[in-house]
This record gives C-alpha cells, structure tokens and sequence, in this order.
C-alpha cells in the first residue's frame, strides 16, 4: 500500500489535485470514474493533454 501526504500549509486548489495526481501517474479513467461520483458533471470540464513547461 501507498500513502500520499499533502502538506498545504496555505491551501491547495481542486485542478492543481488533479494535476498533480495524473503526474503522479492515476490513472486518468479512475479520476474521471470518481469525479463521476460526486453528481456534479455539469459544474466542471476536463480536458487532459501532455504539456511542456
């Protein structure tokens, strides 16, 4: 099993969670699956593409 901590000392937004978790390799379906879940798919849209920074 493997913990993921988050230390945000000063907060952290929803997008930058995603971001971070997809970075870290989630699956992108087990996010979208979830995200699913909370009934709220007309609240928010999603579009994942690899970026260079």
């Amino acid at each position: 099993m493997s913990i993921l901590y988050f230390d945000c000392f000063s907060g952290i937004s929803g997008d930058m969670t995603v971001g971070a978790l997809i970075d870290i390799g989630v699956p992108q379906e087990y996010i979208l699956n979830n995200l699913s879940l909370l009934n709220i798919n007309d609240e928010y849209e999603i579009e994942i593409k690899k970026g260079v920074k």
